[in-house]
């Protein structure tokens, strides 16, 4: 890993991004390498850390159509080695008496397409081989341990005041700062949420029983226990786990010494993998489903989680957000930055296409969390019907493949 470097700022750019997560890494990047002079700042880091420092336990899997943007800036490459293709989606129900395991289906992407539903990456690495690519765009500066403090828009820019005393001007300002976006609360911006009292637990483990690259999604009360592939480690096959759980309960759950936790995790794991050993931290962080009024003000976009937030079920919140990206750099190359018209056409497009989505990802969930025994049976009959008629098995693994 390079080491992060603090750049002196321009005081003007055509791009300022507000948050250096994943999305706006990915923005900072697709910008930069479209020929945008670009900056992107994030108070999370600072001169002297590495992304190796702060690692993110969890993973993502790339969907095809993400796969697809990635190749096109000449990022995929990087990436491949520390991927895992993913050719199997399994869902197994386990509601029945004493939630144990009764039905399993498997949907393959060789029914569909000679190509994996998407590939695993873990968040830390996808994010380390970000900034490497970044670092060799001229064009293009990344600000740790700077964060935004002010923010005025005018017809022809945004002017960002910064934590280093500094102030930038931009053709556009991108907010990529998460679910607690300082760019959407300085503008005025309103999102609606729901919470579902549930917190998600995510971790890495080791386990005797090959994988297959297949990713393994268990339901029962409280939420989904998914297990997806990783790269071997050392001869260790590996997965990364996410666990959904009623918050109290995870929170118990994590309190648990390391020895009671691993057993907690073996029992709900339905041993599909054989005896799993955890081998790294848990992190744990809550579930929130939100979506912003609009997507745009003056000048300013708002992408990823700073634009919509939903459960992590069925790979589909970084996706969206690089289909955020994708056609909000359409529309900017189409009609140029100072288009007003380019920016709330992004909102419109984009904000109807994640709200249909997230409709339907909130209703899964709650599916997933349901207690009442009918509605367990219900479930697993629902599955039972979805896998066995061709066509809708067919379109929902298409729909799934891409995030719209």
């Amino acid at each position: 890993m390079v080491g992060i470097k603090q750049f002196v700022m321009n005081k003007s750019c055509d791009i300022l991004i507000c948050g250096g997560g994943i999305s706006g890494l990915l923005a900072t990047a697709f910008f930069g390498i479209s020929g945008y002079k670009v900056i992107c700042v994030d108070p999370s880091l600072n001169d002297e850390a590495s992304t190796t420092k702060n690692l993110d336990l969890r993973s993502t899997a790339l969907l095809q159509q993400s796969i697809e943007l990635m190749q096109k800036f000449n990022i995929w490459n990087d990436l491949i080695p520390y991927a895992t293709p993913l050719y199997t989606m399994r869902i197994i129900d386990a509601g029945g008496e004493n939630e144990s395991p009764r039905a399993k289906r498997d949907f393959n992407s060789s029914e569909i397409s000679g190509l994996p539903f998407g590939w695993n990456i873990s968040n830390s690495v996808l994010k380390e081989e970000l900034i490497k690519k970044i670092y060799t765009l001229s064009n293009v500066q990344l600000c740790f341990g700077v964060n935004s403090t002010k923010i005025v828009t005018r017809t022809s820019e945004a002017k960002v005041w910064l934590s280093n005393g500094e102030t930038v001007k931009a053709k556009l300002l991108i907010g990529a700062d998460g679910k607690n976006s300082f760019v959407r609360k300085s503008l005025g911006i309103k999102s609606s949420s729901s919470n579902f009292k549930q917190s998600a637990l995510a971790f890495i483990v080791n386990h005797p029983v090959s994988h297959q690259n297949i990713s393994t999604e268990i339901h029962m009360s409280g939420g989904p226990f998914t297990l997806v592939p990783l790269n071997d480690n050392n001869g260790q096959h590996r997965s990364a786990v996410v666990w959904m759980e009623k918050t109290i309960r995870a929170k118990n759950l994590i309190d648990l010494n390391k020895d009671a936790f691993q057993d907690e995790v073996n029992k709900r794991s339905c041993g599909v993998l054989g005896n799993l050993t955890i081998n790294s931290k848990t992190s744990l962080w809550p579930i929130v489903s939100q979506l912003s009024e609009t997507f745009y003000s003056e000048r300013t976009v708002l992408i990823a989680e700073a634009a919509h937030s939903s459960p992590p079920i069925g790979a589909q919140g970084l996706n969206m957000g690089m289909s955020d990206i994708s056609t909000l750099l359409s529309l900017v190359e189409k009609n140029g930055l100072d288009s007003e018209s380019a920016i709330s056409e992004y909102s419109r497009l984009r904000r109807l296409k994640v709200n249909l989505r997230m409709k339907g990802i909130d209703a899964l969930n709650l599916t997933s969390m349901a207690k009442m025994q009918w509605f367990k049976d219900l479930r697993s009959k629902s599955l039972g019907l979805i896998h066995d008629i061709t066509p809708l098995r067919d379109q929902l693994m298409k729909y799934g493949m891409n995030a719209l």
